[in-house]
């Protein structure tokens, strides 16, 4: 993981939505602007059926693209969602799930980004695409 020290520089302590969706980075690559992270898709998070709710799938994609964005940008500005647009492909099982996610295009006030999400057996079982705007960063909402 030849950046992986600019997650911790850029995030000290990881935020509690991605501790919940049990975060690892798995790699992550600045000069491809391209990282790749698993998360563990939770009995708790299942529905009726006993598949990892969409929801859950989305919240993995934007948490992954939202993590390559803020690397990118530093401590300077923050890039926030304003746009995620997710397609299923497939159900998903328990278990690992793993989400590659590309910065596409970064302008001056707006990122493009997309992200595939693969179920534990590696097959494609979502994507976003997501725009993302370029904000000053500001202290902290209390």
């Amino acid at each position: 993981m030849p950046d992986s020290h600019l997650l911790t520089s850029t995030f000290p302590q990881p935020a509690e939505s991605s501790k919940s969706l049990g975060f690892e980075l798995i790699s992550l690559d600045m000069s491809k602007l391209e990282t790749r992270v698993r998360f563990d898709g939770k009995s708790a998070f299942t529905n009726p059926a006993g598949y990892v709710q969409g929801g859950y799938l989305s919240a993995m994609l934007d948490d992954t693209i939202g993590m390559l964005a803020t690397v990118k940008m530093g401590t300077e500005r923050f890039p926030s969602t304003i746009d995620l647009h997710t397609t299923f492909l497939r159900p998903v099982r328990v278990g690992a799930i793993d989400v590659t996610a590309r910065l596409r295009n970064i302008g001056r006030q707006v990122i493009f980004a997309e992200a595939d999400l693969y179920d534990s057996r590696g097959k494609e079982a979502a994507r976003a695409t997501a725009s993302l705007a370029i904000n000053p960063m500001k202290a902290p909402a209390t």
